[in-house]
């Protein structure tokens, strides 16, 4: 009986045994699963973003290649054929009477004028341009273009001393300025618009500020706004901070840049 009881004994702690030594393999065996799963899922997101981001590098890049080939058919033809009018209407100016002279005088001014203007917006669409000259001296080529077509009275202030980024955070950091002010002139209704470059010790920030009447800065805005996408998007590329407020007296981007170049 004695050696009955003992033996139901061993069987009952081996059984327990077994089932505790089945419970904390299932259970490592589970934690190990759920540990594969986060490790996979982390790798898929990563790829994901991997591939946004390329893929939104892409579509900057053709952007580019796109405006940087309107630059020069606005340069070569349409400049050039302007070059040329003006040329010989200042052949023609000993030929027409003086009474007319005042006129064929104020027709040469408005083709200078226009081949300045075209010229400056040359610049402002090429890319190699725009990495020639730098982000501070392209802004207030672009601000002075605005101006002389007296669209908006724009200006730019910096604070501390103004430092180089890598090429392409200044296109891109150019490219989300240049749109903020074609929106603001083109919906804002406003008459003043700064733009203020405060260089830090490690990164950049840009806020650009109008007077206009402002919009609506939601989620469905967002989402349809072109311009609004096109200067997130950008921003994304070189991991910038990018935010938008509006109100009924104005309208504020900001843009938080890092000085390290983008990997």
């Amino acid at each position: 009986m004695f050696e009955q009881n003992k033996t139901t004994e061993l069987l009952i702690i081996s059984t327990t045994l077994i089932v505790l030594l089945l419970t904390i393999t299932l259970i490592f065996l589970f934690l190990f699963i759920q540990k594969k799963k986060k490790i996979h899922y982390r790798d898929r997101e990563k790829q994901k973003k991997k591939y946004a981001r390329e893929l939104a590098s892409s579509q900057n890049e053709i952007r580019e290649k796109a405006l940087e080939n309107i630059s020069w058919e606005i340069h070569d033809n349409v400049g050039q054929l302007l070059s040329v009018a003006k040329m010989h209407l200042n052949r023609l100016e000993t030929k027409v009477a003086k009474k007319n002279q005042k006129d064929l005088h104020e027709v040469i001014g408005l083709i200078s004028k226009s081949l300045q203007d075209l010229r400056a917006l040359s610049k402002s669409l090429n890319p190699v341009s725009i990495q020639k000259i730098g982000l501070l001296k392209a802004l207030h080529l672009e601000v002075d273009r605005y101006n002389r077509l007296n669209f908006i009275k724009a200006k730019i202030k910096t604070i501390n001393k103004p430092f180089i980024l890598d090429k392409e955070k200044e296109t891109i950091l150019f490219r989300i300025v240049q749109e903020f002010i074609h929106n603001s002139v083109k919906h804002s209704k406003g008459s003043e618009l700064t733009v203020t470059l405060f260089y830090n010790k490690e990164d950049l920030e840009i806020t650009i500020k109008d007077n206009g009447i402002g919009f609506l800065v939601d989620k469905e805005s967002t989402k349809k706004g072109i311009g609004l996408l096109n200067m997130k998007g950008r921003a994304e590329l070189i991991k910038a901070l990018f935010s938008i407020t509006s109100t009924n007296k104005g309208t504020t981007g900001y843009i938080k840049c890092n000085k390290e170049k983008v990997i």
